[in-house]
């Protein structure tokens, strides 16, 4: 089954947050795990490029590479592989809810009236084991390999997003807070109106140019080697990986996302600044959660590339 037909087969009516990352973060990702490929396996690097080069959306990768050559050019197109799925939202190649896993979190101290459903994760989860199917398979079109291989490179940045597995029920949402999107607090950085899933997707990297891209990763893995990081000694199977790392991310959303010093708003207009230790302490786990999804993403990438 081609992977239209699969999207349609998996789609929910789950209202969908807003982008994991941001599409600049989404960049950062791709660059950690292109110098990481290129230092210990380019010949898996330069098969991904091949199978890329071949993606049957050609104006979002002619727009990112421009007039780019050599290394910097192939690294740009490593990039738009992680963050296309963000570029095409609204389109005809948009699927919602593939980007969020969305498990309940329940306020102790204003629990909701009725208890939550446990689970809505499916469509994220059966998206990112049937992409990793397509696009470790070298008998699928290439076409297809590449489109793949770039909703996996996305659904796994996406989902060490705390916020894109979790949302908070409580007597002031008792349907759920979809990840943040429903409370509004003030951006620490620009003084505007933000929401709290916002503010989560923008705290790494704001800066959407390669160059800065690349320099936010470099910075991130000297301070995050992956020496740091214990998960990437006991890593799952790709195809099964997405639960364990769903897992992860929604175990911090309790006691960090919604942690009890946390101020927000119902409406823009009201949006109150947040604390200071909230946003250093957001900014400094969103910056690991980012780096560890580069390192795994070149895992990744290593593995759906093996048996060509």
């Amino acid at each position: 089954m081609r992977l239209p037909l699969l999207a349609t087969a998996l789609a929910l009516t789950l209202h969908a947050p807003a982008q994991a990352w941001t599409r600049p973060g989404h960049m950062v990702t791709a660059a950690i795990a292109y110098d990481e490929l290129a230092a210990r396996d380019p010949k898996a690097l330069q098969k991904l490029l091949s199978i890329a080069a071949q993606h049957p959306d050609r104006g979002p990768f002619e727009v990112a590479v421009g007039r780019a050559t050599g290394d910097e050019r192939a690294r740009r197109l490593f990039m738009e592989l992680a963050r296309w799925p963000d570029d095409v939202r609204g389109g005809a190649q948009d699927h919602p809810t593939w980007h969020h896993a969305l498990r309940p979190v329940i306020d102790p101290r204003s629990p909701p009236p009725k208890t939550p459903a446990t689970d809505s994760a499916g469509a994220a989860n059966e998206a990112f084991a049937l992409n990793v199917k397509v696009a470790s398979d070298p008998k699928a079109p290439i076409s297809d390999r590449a489109m793949a291989i770039a909703w996996v490179f996305h659904i796994a940045g996406d989902i060490h997003q705390p916020l894109h597995t979790a949302q908070l029920f409580s007597g002031r949402f008792p349907t759920g807070d979809r990840g943040g999107g429903l409370q509004h607090v003030r951006d620490p950085k620009t003084g505007e109106p933000i929401s709290l899933h916002w503010f989560w997707d923008d705290s790494v990297n704001r800066d959407g140019e390669p160059e800065q891209a690349l320099a936010r990763a470099r910075d991130l893995t000297t301070r995050y080697p992956r020496a740091s990081f214990p998960e990437l000694g006991h890593s799952p199977a790709v195809a099964t990986a997405f639960s364990a790392w769903a897992g992860e991310s929604y175990r911090l959303a309790g006691p960090l996302a919604y942690r009890a010093d946390l101020v927000s708003a119902d409406s823009a207009d009201k949006a109150p600044d947040l604390p200071g230790a909230y946003v250093a302490d957001v900014t400094a786990q969103a910056e690991r959660r980012l780096t560890l999804a580069g390192y795994r993403l070149a895992d990744i990438a290593q593995a759906l590339v093996a048996a060509d």
